[in-house]
């Protein structure tokens, strides 16, 4: 009666042998968590003359199987993991992707389909191009996951040496590309240098060490964790990732920091007040564990008397608009801020954010000001994160606009700057790493992760090199006049209960999608203001410079009308470049140049038409934001 989630996991032996026995360290692992662990048998070559087809049908029975004893086993039916390794990590893909291949005496009304994806270097293409093409002879891509990628499947995790001898990494890369391109949750953890089976703990493969196991296992527990199968947040995993690479490194990570006014101010408090408080805020690339934890992990070493408190503020898919708008409920009312480490933001550069060169500064300006505003002697340092387009413009030898607008507030604030891109694209480009291989994508690998903290550890040693004298005092920084008038200073939310409205318009309690459609975590089952489909209007009094709401970015997301103090309606698309595969919160910045102090008027209202590609043409308002 308690509704567990479930994990069922399949041996590999390339369809020809192997024991359950292998994933008994994983399903204790898993159990561990609070999860029923299954670890199933399957009919294989040696012991039952079958085919790799027969293994693919075993495996959707005792998905099926679970399925329909649910109630007897205390598992949640909805909450059916599928986890495996080499053959069997193609058998749990399976069941999510090929569609037929059922026992005839199956109860095809019970769905054999799992809900979610662990897989260890899977065989995921059985042509010549992959694994076991001559044991489908005949029928290469009819049980092949790459062949029979499709939309709507389950969120999936996994793992693959880089260095595979028996299943090529090809294959997995491909994967994940045509999952994504599908719209699916997808995410490749490449394990750099390492060959087939690595993820093996020591007790079922000697020459493995337990470190890839714990790693994947930690991995995985994160991946359940995101995707609701889990309540408990995983603990910090402490990186020791040490690879080859590391050994080649010829460029100095000084050349990539610019000090300028420095971290004296938050040295002194540590080590005089003997206690701190240190907030990362940005996007995915700071909400994901890794460099993070190193960091916190650094100063808790460097300052060992001193009792920190950490803030993470990061928000997948966010940038600076977003930042500056909620810093003020996600940061500063969290106490006095000493340390502020903020992401110069990989996604202000996004077509789905579609931020502008104006909107780039206002948003970081913004948050540099109100945060020097809450504490004008708070330390900000500012990190240029890396990815692919950065990589290019860098060997151009151009220098990023995005860069460029958030180094403008740096050098007119006197903030120190970390040019992680810059020292990526030079490393790559000097032969220490490569992209593809090594630091692997935006979202990096656990050796891009140690490359990060590498740089920023470097960067934290010199700036609280020396001496904290008796007579050292935390002093408050300098306010320039602002760069632009119109920066997001004083962002701020108004609640949807502010606003009136009548017939066309509610508000929903518990909003979740009719259709199962994907949204992203944590943004479900809570209020928001619906358009109801009548052309409507929503009215809100507010006084500030700047308005807007965040909607539901979704498949549906509709084109609305707005009007300020009883301006001409002007039109604003909901619908952006990833609405298409996911609902994903946004903040729309309807205007930002009103006159300051005084009291404006919101009109809103949807449009006629939606865009052509939106499936319909809704809007959903979480909460209405201005800049005060």
């Amino acid at each position: 009666g308690e509704n567990r989630a479930v994990v069922i996991s399949f041996f590999g032996g390339g369809w020809v042998g192997g024991h359950p026995r292998q994933f008994y360290p994983q399903s204790e692992y898993f159990a561990s968590l609070g999860m029923v662990a299954i670890s199933a048998e399957y009919r294989v070559k040696s012991k039952h003359q079958t085919t790799p087809f027969e293994c693919v049908k075993d495996g959707k029975s005792v998905v099926r199987w679970v399925r329909q004893h649910a109630k007897q086993l205390g598992i949640d039916p909805s909450k059916i993991v599928v986890c495996g390794g080499s053959a069997g990590g193609h058998v749990a893909a399976c069941t999510a992707l090929i569609q037929g291949h059922e026992e005839a005496d199956e109860d095809l009304s019970v769905s054999s389909k799992p809900n979610a994806m662990i897989l260890m270097n899977p065989v995921l293409d059985t042509t010549k191009k992959g694994y076991g093409a001559e044991k489908v002879k005949g029928h290469e891509t009819e049980i092949s996951p790459c062949h029979q990628v499709k939309t709507n499947l389950p969120p999936c995790i996994f793992f693959h040496g880089t260095q595979d001898k028996t299943v090529p990494y090809e294959n997995v890369v491909r994967f994940e590309k045509l999952m994504k391109q599908a719209g699916n949750d997808c995410l490749l953890i490449p394990a750099i240098g390492e060959d087939h089976g690595f993820f093996n703990p020591h007790c079922f493969r000697k020459k493995n060490t337990d470190e890839w196991f714990k790693y994947s296992m930690y991995q995985s527990e994160i991946f359940l964790w995101k995707n609701g199968y889990l309540s408990k947040q995983p603990d910090t995993w402490a990186f020791s990732f040490r690879n080859d690479a590391f050994q080649k490194m010829k460029l100095k990570s000084e050349n990539y920091h610019t000090h300028r006014d420095g971290l004296k101010n938050s040295q002194i408090k540590f080590i005089k007040d003997k206690k701190g408080t240190v907030a990362f805020l940005g996007g995915s690339i700071t909400y994901n564990k890794g460099w993070r934890d190193l960091v916190c992990r650094y100063l808790q070493e460097r300052f060992p008397k001193t009792k920190f408190t950490f803030i993470e503020a990061g928000i997948p898919s966010e940038g600076t608009t977003s930042a500056s708008f909620r810093l003020v409920r996600d940061v500063l009312s969290k106490g006095e801020i000493d340390l502020l480490f903020e992401e110069a933001a990989v996604n202000d550069r996004s077509l789905a954010l579609r931020r502008s060169r104006i909107d780039q500064l206002r948003g970081m300006e913004g948050i540099v000001r109100h945060a020097r505003n809450a504490n004008p002697s708070i330390d900000i340092v500012m990190m240029h994160f890396v990815d692919e387009g950065k990589i290019t413009q860098y060997n151009e030898g151009k220098i990023p606009e995005v860069i460029k607008n958030h180094e403008s507030v740096t050098d007119h604030y006197k903030l120190p700057s970390i040019n992680l891109a810059k020292e990526v694209a030079d490393r790559i480009k000097s032969g220490e790493f490569t992209w593809k291989d090594d630091f692997k994508n935006v979202h990096p690998s656990p050796f891009g992760q140690e490359i990060y903290f590498e740089s920023m550890k470097t960067f934290l040693d010199n700036a609280y090199y020396g001496f904290v004298a008796d007579d050292d005092k935390v002093v408050n920084y300098e306010m320039p006049e602002a760069i632009d008038p119109f920066a997001y200073d004083r962002g701020t939310f108004i609640s949807i209960e502010k606003a009136k409205y009548k017939k066309g318009w509610k508000i929903d309690s518990s909003w979740t999608p009719v259709k199962q459609e994907r949204v992203r975590k944590g943004f479900t089952n809570i209020p928001y203001l619906v358009a109801t489909g009548d052309r409507k209007t929503v009215k809100l009094s507010f006084t500030g410079r700047a308005i807007g709401f965040i909607g539901l970015s979704g498949p549906d997301a509709g084109t609305i009308e707005f009007s300020i103090d009883g301006g001409a309606y002007q039109k604003f698309d909901q619908y952006t470049v990833n609405s298409y595969y996911q609902h994903l919160p946004r903040y729309f910045v309807l205007a930002s140049e009103l006159a300051l102090g005084e009291k404006h008027i919101l009109k809103l209202r949807l449009a006629e038409t939606a865009n052509p590609k939106s499936k319909g043409n809704a809007c959903r308002i979480l909460n209405f934001f201005v800049n005060e």
